[in-house]
Order: structure tokens, then sequence, then C-alpha cells
């Protein structure tokens, strides 16, 4: 009976250590982990099935949620992003984009693309892209093609002027390639398109510089030459003025003089000029005048 006893107990312990042994191996082999931003993809080869788990917005560990045998995958679905640069021989995920512009000129465009995944999709995106590539091998390229067949819509002085403009149709058009993609199962969220730069090359750069000093000095000179004319009309006019004031003199003296206004005007020409004299030799002139009254002596600086 003891040995029935002892047994039994040795049974039921080997049948519960293969129980404890068969759950600590059962238990990972059977769980579904989903962590925040990513979605779990889960894959039975001997059900041949598929299905996902999470939408990127929680953690958790389910278990007992798949096959033993089957094994997971985990797709990030959160904001991805998608750099293109150059500077000082190095890159980001990939150098600038080369484009033409409508004139012909070559310039480097300098890109940051973000984007999402709608996690609902996420299956059938994987069924194309088991690599999980689709970035390098069909965003990349997308966003490349729109690019310089955007830019090469526009002049290279539009590139700088137009820039605005253009990163506006650079986000639609990049968002409608992308939605319009079979094989990305419109899968892929438009985030944000960040134009960062347009680089022209140098020597168009340096032309730009010395045509806008050029127009500038133009400017300028005509802004002196107006000068010029404003200031000459201005002493034209003055000396019409004055021209004016003293034939009215001349008149309004051989009138009260009874004299004839020509005398009078030669008096004043004679005047002048003995006046300039006197101030130019620096010496005092005297005029005589004789009239009905008497004589009259005039200093002719005064």
């Amino acid at each position: 009976m003891r040995d029935y006893s002892v047994r039994t107990k040795g049974i039921l312990m080997l049948v519960l250590l293969v129980l404890a042994s068969a759950v600590v191996i059962l238990v990972p082999l059977t769980c579904v982990t989903v962590k925040v931003g990513y979605t779990t993809i889960v894959i039975d080869p001997v059900g041949k099935k598929m299905w996902s788990v999470g939408d990127g917005s929680y953690e958790a560990i389910l278990f007992f949620s798949k096959p033993p045998w089957a094994r997971t995958v985990k797709v990030y679905v959160a904001v991805d992003k998608l750099e293109m640069w150059s500077e000082d021989n190095r890159t980001g995920d990939y150098p600038a984009i080369s484009c033409l512009t409508r004139d012909g000129l070559a310039v480097e465009v300098d890109l940051l693309v973000r984007w999402r995944i709608d996690p609902s999709k996420v299956l059938d995106l994987y069924k194309n892209y088991p690599l999980l590539n689709w970035k390098m091998t069909t965003i990349a390229s997308i966003v490349r093609e729109v690019v310089r067949n955007t830019i090469a819509n526009y002049t290279a002085i539009e590139t700088i002027e137009k820039r605005a403009e253009i990163a506006t149709i650079l986000f639609e058009h990049i968002d409608i390639a992308l939605r319009n993609d079979r094989t990305l199962v419109n899968a892929i969220i438009l985030e944000e398109v960040d134009l960062r730069e347009i680089m022209l090359p140098e020597r168009f750069i340096k032309a730009i510089e010395e045509k806008l000093a050029s127009e500038q000095e133009m400017i300028a000179a005509q802004f002196r030459a107006a000068a010029v004319i404003i200031t000459t009309q201005a002493q034209a006019n003055a000396t019409m003025i004055m021209a004016n004031a003293t034939a009215d003199a001349i008149a309004l003296i051989a009138e009260k003089c009874g004299m004839n206004a020509s005398e009078v005007a030669q008096l004043y020409i004679l005047v002048e000029a003995l006046k300039k004299i006197a101030e130019e030799d620096g010496k005092i002139i005297f005029l005589v005048v004789v009239g009905e009254e008497g004589q009259y002596i005039l200093p002719i600086n005064q």
C-alpha cells in the first residue's frame, strides 16, 4: 500500500513537472507582445493564416494568442521620416535630390518627408513588402520623381521667388502619388513635406548678386540724375523769377524818373558790373550821380 502511494505521488509529481515545463515552454511560444508605435503581425505557416494585433496606441502582452509554431513580425506604424540632404560629404537617408530647372540649371533639393502607416492596412502592405523595405524601394523613388518633375516647371529664379508654392505642390503631388501606388495599398498617410533648401550653383548665386549690385547702382545713378535735374530746374526757375523781378524794377524806375527803360537797364548792368569788379578786387568804387538837386556820390559795393 505504501509502495502504491509513493508511486502515485511520484507520478503526480512527474505530471506536474511536465505540465510546468510545458507551460514554461508554451507561454513564450504562444505569447504575442504589442508595443506602442508598432503593430504585430502573426504568421501561421501551418494554418496558412496571417493576422495583425495592435494599432500602435498601446502596449500589451497577450498569452496563448498564437500557435507555438507561428512567428511574429513587428511593423512600425508611428510617424517615420525620410531625409534627403547632402552637406560636407555627409548625407541623410539619401543624398539631396539632383534636379534641372525649366531653364536647364542644375539644383540640389534638400527635403524631409514624414508619414505614418494605417494600422488597418499593415497586413496588405506586408504581403507586398515582406522585407519591410517600402521606404527604400518605393517611397524614396516616388519622392525623387515628384520633386524632379515639379522643379522642372520652374526657372532657377522662380525656385527662389516661389518656394512656398513649390513646397505646397510637392506635398500635394507626393500625397497623391503615395495613395495611387498600388503596391502601397493606400497604407501610407503623409504627414509633412519640409522643403528645407533648394541649393543653386555658386556661379549662379554670384551672378545674381552682381546683377542686384548693378541694379542698385543704376537706381542710385537715376536718383542722382533726377536730383541734378530738379536742382537745375530750380535754379532756372529762380533765375527766371529774379529776371522778371529785375525787369519789373527797371520799368518802375524808368516810370518814376521819366527815363527810357533801355537807359535804366544799361545803368543797372553797369552798376552790377562795377559791383562785381569791386567784390573781386576788394576795392571800393564810387558812383557819381548828378541830378537836379545836386550831385550824389554812392559807394558801389553798398
